[in-house]
């Protein structure tokens, strides 16, 4: 059982890397686009039901908790394409938003405390859990929020959108890295990808912002 799980695991993976890259490479909005999208989802899925059982059988804790804190991504930026009119009020968010916005938070506030406890004990790879914590617990005050807010921009859910399923991609490939690069300092392997993926993000809702503003000005 444990190697079916495995083996699910690393093609969940497997596919979540490979349609993540075509999904940011093809044209937004297209159907190959879109197919690329939920090969993603459903690739992380994969890698989510398939962490919590490998988590379990093996004690786990940390994977358990950074499952979680990955998935919590995904599923904001699957959900946020069917809360596009949400700025309207036309739509409200179903059980599941609210599911994918307090459990992880949960977890999110268990990780944070589990690397501030490392730190505290002079053990600074719980630097990590503090940064993943503080990421998690952002995103799920983002999406909530929202709830009781409605957002002002129409394209509210395509920044949702692309900076959920962006991060989420961090997450898949610095599992990735974690796995396979064994001759760089852990919290360089842990941090680097969130580092740079996070300029790519913001980098990329600044020339969306900027095109969106231009558009309506026009």
């Amino acid at each position: 059982m444990r190697t079916s799980f495995l083996v699910l695991h690393i093609a969940g993976g497997s596919i979540a890397l490979l349609a993540g890259l075509l999904a940011m490479l093809w044209k937004k909005g297209s159907r190959k686009h879109k197919v690329a999208g939920l090969g993603f989802f459903w690739g992380m899925t994969a890698v989510f039901v398939s962490a919590i059982y490998l988590s379990v059988v093996s004690s786990n804790a940390f994977l358990l908790m950074i499952s979680f804190f990955s998935y919590q991504l995904t599923a904001i930026g699957y959900r946020s394409v069917f809360l596009k009119n949400l700025y309207t009020g036309a739509v409200r968010p179903q059980v599941v938003d609210w599911v994918i916005g307090v459990v992880p938070a949960l977890f999110n506030a268990l990780i944070l405390f589990w690397g501030a406890r490392l730190v505290l004990r002079g053990v600074y790879f719980g630097v990590v859990g503090i940064v993943f914590g503080v990421i998690g617990a952002l995103y799920a005050y983002t999406w909530m929020k929202s709830f009781f807010v409605p957002p002002r921009e129409k394209q509210y859910w395509l920044f949702s959108h692309f900076q959920s399923f962006g991060a989420a991609y961090i997450a898949a490939f610095t599992a990735f890295v974690v796995v396979n690069v064994n001759f760089l300092p852990p919290l360089l392997v842990w941090l680097f990808p969130s580092l740079v993926g996070g300029f790519i993000i913001a980098a990329t809702t600044r020339k969306y912002k900027k095109k969106f503003l231009k558009s309506r000005k026009s």
